[in-house]
């Protein structure tokens, strides 16, 4: 399973207004590539599974609870389960590839 070919070409559908992704489903983990357009941003959410991804292309800032992160091609994060987190993304468009337990 998996995503066939790179990760920086996947086919990716509409997911919400500004966001596309491919997912793929386990029996207790999602993968999901997501491309969220420019100017696009969450102010926050949290839940109670872990969540990790890495950023294929562009610059998304981030933050979780206190800490603000500016992120580029090939950075990572982590978001521990229940911490207040969300994100911004810039002038241009990103993509990344995000991991997080399923509810």
């Amino acid at each position: 399973m998996g995503f066939p070919g790179n990760a920086k070409n996947a086919a990716l559908a509409d997911f919400r207004p500004g966001i596309k992704s491919k997912v793929e489903l386990g029996s207790r983990l999602i993968m999901a590539i997501m491309e969220i357009g420019a100017g696009k941003e969450d102010r926050g959410h949290e839940h109670p599974f872990e969540q990790c991804g890495i950023v294929i292309e562009g610059v998304i800032e981030m933050f979780l609870g206190d800490e603000r992160l500016l992120l580029g091609p090939m950075d990572t994060y982590f978001i521990p389960a229940g911490l207040f987190h969300g994100w911004k993304t810039t002038a241009s468009r990103v993509r990344l590839l995000d991991v997080s337990g399923k509810p």
